[in-house]
């Protein structure tokens, strides 16, 4: 029988069609006489109940056990059969045959089911009428399907209990793989309901045929208006399995915990999960574990909830454990699928983001700082030192000093000169170009302290930070009083997890021997910031030295971290008169001015706010990293990505320079787009032809992958992710959701064992049980 697919529920079920035992059950039975048929109600014998659901289709498979007299005839045979002769024996007295039919259930009830069926086919040769379908619930029980299929046809042909007697000779045929015979049978008995109108039991067929029937509301509102407290148990089974397909989990929850059943931990575990309440789905899952009925889907099913809770490494421990005990069966019940979060791409999610004080911190305020950071020029002959004060290393931060250096320096030597042309082309924006004229010159001089630490700054404002460690690191390896390239340092190592405590020591030592002079205490506020330590950065604040771009992103950080929002708000007002074509000033305007606002006031103010700006553009078109990601988010919650996307195609079409950031941001934009196959097509062609390999693209490259479907490329690209910077969990988690998804645990395991139990959830991928595998690839996938 063709059944719907449902998402990760399983009901285990048992004891689902019988009354629970008594305080009597276990005292033999006494002579006193029952009464067969008592109000047309039928008396069920059977001691404990059985039920099986199906895990793709969610069919639960019921008998029932139970005896009464005989009725007329009914006229018609559905399904032919040839009824044995009956020998002929002496008549017995009605109260000999009670004390049989109870002598045969107690046998029966206690374990003993060879003896009752051999008494249970003496009672037949008296009173087949009473007896037949007894018999056939009892060789159902043992697994004779075929001869307790026989005895149900024999029920129904004596026009005894003909309902439940269809109902379990459905039963049979789904254990006989018969789905034809299975669907006649369910239709007999919703023929034969009128029947039992009067009964009290009349609720509970109508339950079960439609439950076989796959008419799940119908059987749900019998079941919450019952005729019957027959079967509690089962019915609350029933109820809460329904509830469940249907995503009522919460309805599920209380049905199956009023009252609890210990058999049930399975269950909850999973539907608590369902609606997000881990704490509660681990409970459970750890006692089913310790139940250990079904071990591979219980250990699989807390690994799942651990990866979503935060908790990898001890998911990691229980899929290996798995894996390890059940390494041909780990992979059939839950075939994973790997997704992008839908968060990404919600509006008011992103503003919420975007909004986040504390996410990423770190890594806002690093990026702020490189983005404001100094580029260095030198002069050998000492004889230009009109920008800073006197000493032969020369900072320059604004296009103007660019410009008046290289009209007084026709005297410095070729690579001065060089660093002096690389670093305007970086405050005009085309930092690949003065990247790419840095590597060159770095070729015939490796050992160029300020060439190194320049470029550093471009690779950390371009956002390759692995990249930008090394060359401050060398920077500072090669001038130990280039401290900014030191402090530089150590904020690239923290972004990518690379900790250098021996440098950190150093660097602290160092500056508390230098002068508190301008330069100095600029130094050790970095440096100050680097260590998170904003009560000894607060001193920066009282400072009267003259403005430079710099300088007030120093103060609008340290007076956020210090809750002093007047001062952050006059500083970010002073960035953008310092700097108004540019776009990241005015991003940093519209966090200090609107952070008050509601989200949808927030994004109206923004979107006002920009419109009135005039930009030029190359800060996102050509510049650093955190323009264009702060830039797309904007537009993102703004609805304005779709005018933003076709301004990048129309500056990639008639733009002359270098267009590898614009096809970056136009990557990243068709990704939030949802475009993904377009995004996927640019990632690779500026990961192969372009060879732009830093950890941002890589990553995004991955995603856009995913979003596409391309999972093999989202894992090379992961893998090479993961080498730039192995302690980016978002990597680390995805590589071991995909290696799941291909059945490969052990990889998986790799991943998630070096992610600890820090409390982790990704911002960029979920995943789920892939239910259409279920469906598709019955052999391949199935429950156990």
């Amino acid at each position: 029988m063709a059944e719907e697919q449902e998402e990760i529920i399983i009901i285990e079920e048992s004891d689902a069609a019988g009354v629970e035992k008594t305080a009597d059950d276990t005292s033999e039975p006494s002579s006193e006489k029952p009464s067969i048929l008592k109000n047309k109600r039928l008396i069920i014998i059977i001691a404990s109940v059985f039920a099986l659901i199906l895990f793709a289709g969610g069919g639960t498979w019921l008998f029932f056990f139970l005896h009464g007299k005989s009725k007329e005839k009914h006229p018609e045979e559905p399904i032919t059969v040839e009824r044995p002769q009956k020998p002929k024996e002496a008549i017995i007295e009605p109260s000999e045959l009670e004390n049989m039919i109870q002598r045969a259930n107690y046998l029966y009830a206690n374990g003993n089911p060879t003896e009752a069926l051999k008494l249970y086919e003496k009672i037949a040769l008296y009173s087949e009428a009473i007896s037949q379908y007894n018999l056939g619930v009892v060789q159902l029980k043992e697994g004779e399907y075929e001869g307790a299929l026989e005895n149900f046809k024999r029920s129904i042909a004596n026009n005894e209990n003909q309902c439940v007697s269809a109902i379990n000779a459905a039963v049979c045929c789904l254990y006989l793989g018969r789905e034809n015979d299975f669907n006649t049978y369910i239709e007999q008995a919703q023929s034969f309901l009128p029947q039992e109108s009067d009964a009290p039991m009349y609720s509970y067929y109508y339950t079960l045929i439609n439950y076989y029937k796959g008419r799940y509301l119908e059987a749900l509102s019998a079941l919450k208006h019952p005729t019957t407290t027959e079967y509690q148990e089962t019915q609350n089974k029933l109820r809460a399995k329904i509830n469940a397909m249907f995503g009522s989990y919460n309805d599920a929850i209380a049905t199956l915990e009023n009252p609890f059943q210990e058999e049930d931990s399975f269950s909850l575990g999973l539907m608590y999960a369902n609606i997000g309440k881990l704490d509660l789905a681990k409970k459970y899952l750890n006692d089913a574990i310790i139940q250990n009925k079904q071990p591979i889907q219980e250990q699989l099913a807390l690994a799942f909830i651990n990866l979503k809770s935060g908790a990898q490494e001890d998911a990691a421990n229980l899929i290996k454990q798995t894996t390890d005990a059940y390494p041909d069966q780990v992979y059939t019940p839950y075939p994973v699928r790997v997704f992008l979060k839908p968060s990404l791409f919600n509006p008011d999610a992103i503003q919420h983001l975007y909004r986040d004080k504390k996410s990423n911190s770190h890594l806002k305020t690093f990026q702020t700082v490189f983005y404001f950071a100094p580029y260095k020029i030198y002069n050998p002959d000492q004889t230009i030192n009109y920008i800073r004060k006197g000493n032969a290393n020369i900072y320059i931060d604004d296009i103007q000093s660019a410009k008046e250096y290289l009209q007084k320096s026709t005297r410095a030597s070729s690579v001065d000169y060089g660093i002096a042309l690389a670093v305007q082309k970086a405050l005009k924006f085309r930092l690949r170009d003065a990247n790419q004229q840095l590597l060159e010159l770095l070729k015939t001089n490796p050992q160029h302290s300020i060439l190194h630490y320049n470029l550093g700054l471009t690779y950390a404002q371009l956002g390759d930070f692995t990249d930008a460690y090394d060359h401050f690191l060398r920077a500072y390896h090669l001038d130990a009083h280039n401290y900014m390239a030191g402090i530089f340092a150590i904020m690239s190592s923290d972004i990518i997890g690379k900790t250098n405590p021996k440098l950190i020591s150093i660097l602290q030592d160092n500056l508390s021997q230098e002068p508190a002079t301008e330069e100095f205490q600029l130094y050790r506020t970095l440096n100050d910031i680097a260590q998170n330590n904003f009560p000894s950065a607060g001193k920066w604040l009282e400072n009267t030295y003259k403005e430079r771009s710099l300088y007030i992103a120093l103060k609008l950080i340290i007076a956020s971290e210090l809750g002093k929002y007047d001062m952050v708000r006059a500083s970010s007002e002073r960035l953008v008169k310092l700097q108004p074509n540019d776009i990241f000033p005015h991003m940093i305007y519209i966090d200090t001015h609107f952070e008050d606002q509601k989200t949808k006031a927030y994004a109206s103010s923004a979107i006002n706010y920009l419109k009135k700006q005039t930009f030029h553009y190359d800060d996102l078109d050509f510049g650093p990293q955190i323009t264009r990601d702060r830039a797309i988010l904007i537009v993102m919650m703004t609805g304005q990505l779709t005018p933003f996307i076709q301004r990048l195609e129309n500056r990639l079409q008639t733009t002359t320079d270098h267009t590898v950031d614009i096809l970056g941001a136009l990557a990243q934009s068709y990704f939030y787009n949802q475009d993904f196959e377009k995004s996927y097509t640019l990632y690779n062609q500026l990961i192969d032809e372009n060879k732009i390999r830093d950890e941002h693209t890589l990553f995004m490259g991955a995603c856009a992958s995913i979003g596409a479907e391309h999972y093999e490329n989202a894992i090379a690209l992961l893998e090479l992710s993961k080498l730039k910077n192995p302690s980016f969990p978002e990597s680390r988690y995805a590589l071991g959701l995909l290696y799941l998804q291909i059945r490969n645990n052990p990889g998986a395991v790799s991943q998630f064992a070096k992610m600890g139990n820090t409390g982790f959830v990704s911002r960029y991928f979920d995943f789920g049980i892939d239910t259409n595998k279920l469906v598709n690839e019955p052999k391949k996938y199935h429950p156990l």
